[in-house]
C-alpha cells in the first residue's frame, strides 16, 4: 500500500503512467505485459529437486515443509488458471531459469556455484528446466540467469524492451530473495510491477509476509491470481468488443 502522501505525488506509484489505488489495473494493457516466473524450475522448487532436499539435510524440515506445501497448494494451482489467461490476452510469459551454461558453472556467481554444481544445475538437465504444467509454451521466452536478480544477471531487460514491455507482473520463488531482487531491479529499470502474492512462495509465513509488504511499499503492487485472472479476462473481452 503505498505511503499517505497526496494522490498527485503519488501519481506515478509503481511506477504507474497513473497511479489510482482503487483502480489498480488503470491503463493495463497485455499486450506490453510480461508475466515473469522466477526459478519455477526443478532443482529450485521440485520437491526433490537439491535446493529443497537441502533443507531436509540441515534439519530445515519446517522450511521445507512450509515453501513445498504452499508450491503445491497455493502457486502450482494459481499459475494453472494465470498462464493460460495471459497466453490468451496477448501477454508475454517468460521463465528465468537460475541455471548454468559453462561446464565449470564459472559462469554463475561465486555463491552459487558449490550449489549449482551438486545440483548439476546446467542448461539442458533436468534440474534447470521448468516444473511441469508451466511450459514453456510456444511463444513463451525461456531464459537462463546466473544470480538472483533475472534483470541483473540475465538479458531480461534487453528482451523485454525489444520487445515494448513496460509492465512486469511476478511470481515464482523465492519471495524474500530472487523475486524481490527481482521486483527490485525491475523497479529501478521503471517497469510498472504487480506481484502475484498467492504464486509466490518463501520458506515461512513470516518470510512471505514481509516480502509481500516490503514490495507492496512501493516496488510492486501485490495482487491475487484471481486478480490477474479477472484482469487479463476484462481486456480479452474489450479487445472481442472492439472487433465486434
Amino acid at each position: 500500500m503505498p505511503s499517505p502522501v497526496s494522490q498527485s505525488k503519488s501519481a506515478r506509484w509503481y511506477n504507474a503512467e497513473q497511479f489510482h489505488h482503487d483502480r489498480p489495473w488503470h491503463g493495463f494493457d497485455p499486450a506490453s505485459t510480461a508475466v515473469v516466473l522466477v526459478d519455477l524450475i526443478n532443482w529450485q522448487a521440485h520437491p526433490r529437486g537439491s535446493s529443497l532436499l537441502g533443507l531436509l539435510e540441515v534439519g530445515s524440515n519446517g522450511q521445507y515443509d512450509y515453501i513445498t506445501q504452499r508450491c503445491s497448494d497455493l502457486v502450482l494451482p494459481n499459475l494453472a488458471a494465470v498462464l493460460p489467461a495471459a497466453r490468451a490476452a496477448g501477454a508475454l510469459v517468460v521463465h528465468t531459469r537460475l541455471a548454468s551454461v559453462a561446464a565449470d558453472y564459472s559462469d554463475a556467481v561465486p555463491a552459487f556455484r558449490p550449489y549449482m554444481e551438486l545440483s548439476q544445475a546446467r542448461e539442458g538437465t533436468w534440474a534447470s528446466e521448468v516444473l511441469d504444467g508451466l511450459g514453456p509454451e510456444p511463444g513463451d521466452l525461456s531464459i537462463l540467469k546466473c544470480g538472483s536478480g533475472a534483470f541483473v544477471s540475465s538479458g531480461l531487460d534487453e528482451e523485454l524492451r525489444a520487445r515494448g514491455i513496460d509492465t512486469v507482473i511476478h511470481a515464482g520463488v523465492v519471495t524474500n530473495a530472487c523475486v524481490l531482487l527481482t521486483a527490485g531491479a525491475g523497479f529501478d529499470l521503471g517497469y510498472r510491477q504487480y506481484v502475484i502474492g498467492d504464486a509466490t512462495a518463501a520458506m515461512s509465513e513470516e518470510d512471505q509476509q514481509a516480502a509481500e509488504r516490503f514490495m507492496d511499499s512501493y516496488i510492486a503492487q501485490v495482487v491475487t491470481s484471481a486478480e490477474v485472472v479477472s484482469a487479463f479476462a476484462a481486456s480479452t473481452q474489450e479487445a472481442t468488443a472492439g472487433e465486434s
